[in-house]
């Protein structure tokens, strides 16, 4: 069997770990059985050991192959979220958990006459650390589903995956970025309020510095662009390009909202994705289970069985014109 992407690596590892109920030895040699990728094989068979490093045969291998397949699934997500979009391309990375020189005030360069003194220019540094964040979510299958090893199944459930993670990723991200940032009301509904509307947003960004701008906007929005698009660009219900930067379509973001970015002024990272599976669980079927009244549902009686994603990841804010928004459009 080819070597598969390792992008596909932690969804493979999922369905073998849905298929065997959690599993990890029947998992394994489930994977086995199918000829499943080396790295999914290493993956699946981890297990705990006293300290290791990335050579030697074991426990470290082991790591190392889970941290390929983790980053490779990251940037898979480059098309379907606005965060690891900016992580995979701008966005500063710094090491989670660490306490951080930023800029806040750059070093001025001056032009300096002959036999003139040459000035100093100053730095003004903050130091704040960047914090764990962690964002879960539930996956719900059949036992039908979770037991097909076909590749409809395998579909379904990587698609489920990435839109999971995507979708709990991008929420708390914006939680971050957003509270502080200039959000401005649509001035009209005609094309000249549209250019006025994004004259103003784009003015607010800062388009300096080695990040990439980005466009993030409401499913209603981005049909809107679909529609308006002069044929400059490749703006679509599902993103492209609009006004010759990347544009990014996300559910999380409120109808009627389009944000604009810069990476460079924002400091994140990802740290690691953990799997839970397990059908002998109670589960309140609400997205907002806090003080909801819902039925709680047995996965047993059911027959189905739960997947907890976890994705841990760090996100700051650090320039205050790198993220701006305009809300309540209807261009």
């Amino acid at each position: 069997m080819p070597e598969l992407s390792a992008s596909i690596d932690l969804p493979l590892v999922a369905k073998y770990l849905l298929a065997a109920r959690g599993s990890g030895p029947l998992a394994h040699t489930l994977a086995a059985n199918a000829r499943a990728p080396a790295r999914v094989l290493s993956i699946l068979s981890k297990a705990a050991v006293g300290g290791a490093v990335t050579s030697d045969g074991t426990f470290g291998e082991v790591l190392t192959d889970i941290r390929i397949a983790e980053s490779a699934f990251f940037t898979s997500l480059r098309s379907e979220s606005v965060f690891f979009r900016l992580w995979d391309s701008g966005l500063r990375r710094v090491p989670l958990r660490t306490h951080l020189g930023i800029l806040s005030l750059g070093a001025t360069a001056y032009i300096v006459g002959e036999g003139q003194p040459k000035p100093l220019s100053r730095l003004t540094l903050s130091n704040p650390a960047l914090p764990v964040r962690k964002a879960a979510a539930i996956i719900v299958v059949g036992d039908q589903v979770a037991d097909d090893m076909g590749p409809a199944a395998q579909s379904l459930i990587t698609l489920e995956l990435r839109a999971a993670v995507a979708d709990v990723v991008d929420q708390e991200f914006f939680d971050i970025i957003m509270p502080g940032a200039p959000s401005t009301p649509a001035s009209g509904t005609g094309s000249d309020a549209m250019a006025a509307d994004l004259r103003l947003l784009l003015g607010q960004i800062s388009t300096t510095g080695a990040g990439a701008l980005v466009w993030a906007a409401a499913p209603d929005v981005a049909n809107r662009l679909s529609l308006i698009n002069t044929g400059e660009g490749s703006m679509s219900p599902l993103g492209g390009e609009f006004i010759g930067l990347p544009a990014l379509v996300s559910g999380v973001i409120p109808a009627g909202s389009l944000r604009l970015i810069n990476a460079a002024g924002i400091a994140g990272n990802t740290d690691k994705i953990s799997l839970d599976v397990s059908n002998q669980v109670d589960l309140q079927m609400s997205d907002a289970p806090e003080g909801a009244a819902a039925a709680m549902v047995s996965t047993w009686q059911n027959n189905a069985t739960a997947l907890k994603v976890e994705v841990s990841f760090g996100a700051e804010r650090f320039r205050d014109d790198a993220a701006a928004e305009i809300t309540g459009i209807e261009w």
